[in-house]
């Protein structure tokens, strides 16, 4: 919250309150053109020998501003989260995933990007926003990013289906990404756009419905198959959740629809239809893949492969099985977490992430307003990325990692208030 700035104040005083506003100010603009630019990882370059990108820039001169406006005075310190421990644990088993790393230089860099970095924004952001309305610019720019993003994945979906060079298992997505990349960073942005447009109400309301109307086919579009999974899971998480018996048949009739349609779709259809082919299918490949990591790890039960390792680890696992290919991650959150960081790395991630889904939900009845919605869309987001965790490897990457702090710590500022209004154990 801003200090107002007294007029009739001595000049000196006048001059520090201004400080104060124009400091806090610039950090929580920091923290918006970060939020809005978390796709722009792919711009990657060097400041002399040391490999960087365009997102890890704007991170660390958002934390620079930040930490001088601590040192001059003029910003509140990082407040207990209620996530201290784990995250202290999580730091930990990175600092040791890096000693057993095979490559410590390409570990460091992980460690940096993947854990240390989007845990200083998280702590940054729980800061200097104290109140789920201070974030409203924020969830507008990054609404009008992820509307950008979103018509870049559709466009350059069309114009490889128009061109006839759709390819299902790799098809066209923004930036050339991997497709999966690109809905595992949409599908959180669905979950906290649908509890706006659900408990919302006005122009955030409005903006909310717009994003989603873009990003929804632009999901669909990646054809990920766990993508699909994740959405029906939103669509339970309605129906479970919202009290309009009106809205709840709607949803469910909405996602039979849309469910049927896609299985008959001629080329999404196929995809989905082959989930269980034999040798060939994603099931069996993913089942191949987790065997394999399993029997890793049943040789590296401590600290895992290391950070940035699993590939190296993995080559005497894959040997022999013609149908294996290197994999960066072994596509599911759990064993992901646990080659990357050890049992202990693996204890603090489902900590933070069943924390961050739980939470929210028991906090939701004595939500009202804003909180309410922001209880309802982080608490789905964390669902969803746990959902989309049992195929593939959410979090583990460059925007996905920033993307999950940063709904964290808006879900830290909406309990916080939550709590601050409405004791616990106390009702309305």
């Amino acid at each position: 919250m801003g200090v107002p700035l007294d007029r009739t104040a001595p000049l000196g005083v006048a001059d520090s309150t201004l400080l104060y506003e124009r400091l806090m100010s610039l950090t929580r603009a920091a923290v918006i053109v970060t939020a809005a630019a978390m796709p722009l990882y792919i711009v990657r370059f060097k400041v002399g020998p040391i490999p960087t990108t365009l997102l890890e820039i704007l991170i660390l001169s958002t934390i620079a501003i930040y930490a001088v406006a601590v040192l001059a005075g003029r910003a509140p310190l990082p407040t207990r989260t209620g996530f201290e421990i784990p995250v202290a644990l999580l730091l930990v088993a990175g600092a040791a995933g890096v000693v057993v790393a095979a490559d410590h230089r390409g570990a460091l860099g992980i460690y940096r990007a993947y854990l240390v970095e989007p845990a200083a924004l998280f702590y940054v952001a729980t800061a200097v926003f104290r109140d789920p309305a201070s974030f409203k610019p924020l969830l507008a720019s990054v609404a009008g990013a992820s509307i950008l993003y979103s018509a870049v994945d559709l466009g350059y979906f069309l114009v490889a289906a128009l061109s006839g060079r759709i390819v299902p298992g790799h098809v066209a997505a923004a930036f050339s990404l991997n497709p999966n990349y690109v809905a595992m960073y949409l599908e959180p942005l669905i979950g906290v756009a649908t509890g706006f447009v659900l408990f919302g109400n006005g122009r955030p309301r409005v903006i909310a419905a717009v994003a989603l109307l873009a990003m929804l086919p632009a999901e669909i579009a990646t054809f990920s198959r766990g993508g699909l999974v994740v959405l029906a899971l939103l669509a339970l998480i309605v129906v479970v959740s919202y009290r309009s018996r009106i809205l709840q048949a709607a949803t469910a009739i909405a996602a039979v629809v849309a469910g049927v349609v896609i299985w008959n779709l001629p080329v999404l259809g196929d995809r989905v239809r082959t989930v269980l082919q034999p040798e060939h299918g994603t099931v069996f490949n993913r089942l191949r893949i987790w065997t394999q990591t399993a029997r890793m790890l049943g040789d590296h039960p401590l600290f895992g492969a290391g950070l940035n390792s699993y590939q190296q680890v993995m080559a005497p696992y894959r040997a022999g099985d013609p149908f294996s290919v290197p994999e960066p991650y072994p596509h599911n959150i759990a064993l992901t977490s646990w080659t990357e960081l050890g049992l202990l790395g693996l204890v603090a991630f489902a900590w933070i992430l069943i924390k961050l889904i739980v939470t929210p939900f028991l906090a939701l009845a004595r939500a009202s307003g804003l909180e309410r919605v922001v209880v309802w869309g982080t608490g789905t987001a964390f669902a969803m990325v746990a959902a989309h965790g049992l195929v593939d490897s959410p979090y583990w990457k460059n925007d996905l990692s920033v993307e999950f702090w940063l709904l964290a710590a808006l879900q830290v500022v909406a309990l916080r208030a939550i709590a601050a209004r409405v004791p616990r154990g106390r009702s309305r």
